[in-house]
């Protein structure tokens, strides 16, 4: 997974508080680059496909994912993203999340999305996507609104997971980077 942590972002796990927070805006004409090179580094590094700024701790509406079926293909960094349309049917799939170490669960969600969003540069992009990018953006988009992949299952799962749960929050487990970060 990793080996070294990435300069600048330490991976938050669950439990910490701007995983649950609604992101601001990232305004016009702010500078994201050095932000979003570090989650792309820490995002590859640690085997991940996308990764949201609260999940560095981070408060801003910033997103990095690379397609999970083409793992050669160019990341995309999405700033301020914004999903216009979901479509086609709901799909289940398992998802992991890098916030949520070891844990893998069965999620619906529709099979596409119209998102629009700026890219790293400024410009104004549109992406219509119906592969597993399409959930991956999903998924990310939820980070930045305080929405976890764990909030889409039932009571009755969540209660299931409780346990699991309350473990890896007292864990105490080093977020990824984190020994970089209190340096």
């Amino acid at each position: 997974m990793l080996d070294e942590p990435t300069p600048g972002v330490a991976l938050r796990i669950y439990g910490a508080a701007s995983l649950r927070r609604r992101c601001r805006e990232v305004a016009a004409g702010e500078d994201v680059s050095a932000l979003a090179a570090a989650m792309l580094a820490l995002m590859e590094r640690a085997g991940g496909v996308g990764l949201a700024a609260p999940q560095v701790g981070d408060l801003r509406r910033l997103i990095v994912v690379s397609e999970p079926d083409r793992r050669r293909s160019r990341p995309i960094v999405m700033v301020n993203p914004v999903i216009e349309e979901r479509f086609g049917p709901a799909v289940p799939f398992e998802e992991g999340c890098l916030s949520f170490p070891d844990l893998y669960l069965t999620l619906r969600r529709p099979r596409g999305v119209v998102v629009r969003y700026r890219d790293a540069g400024g410009a104004a992009r549109t992406l219509r996507e119906d592969s597993l990018l399409a959930r991956v953006i999903q998924h990310e988009v939820d980070h930045l609104d305080g929405i976890l992949f764990i909030d889409h299952l039932t009571r009755w799962r969540r209660w299931l997971l409780a346990g699991r749960l309350l473990r890896l929050r007292a864990s105490g487990r080093m977020p990824l980077g984190a020994r970089e970060a209190r340096a």
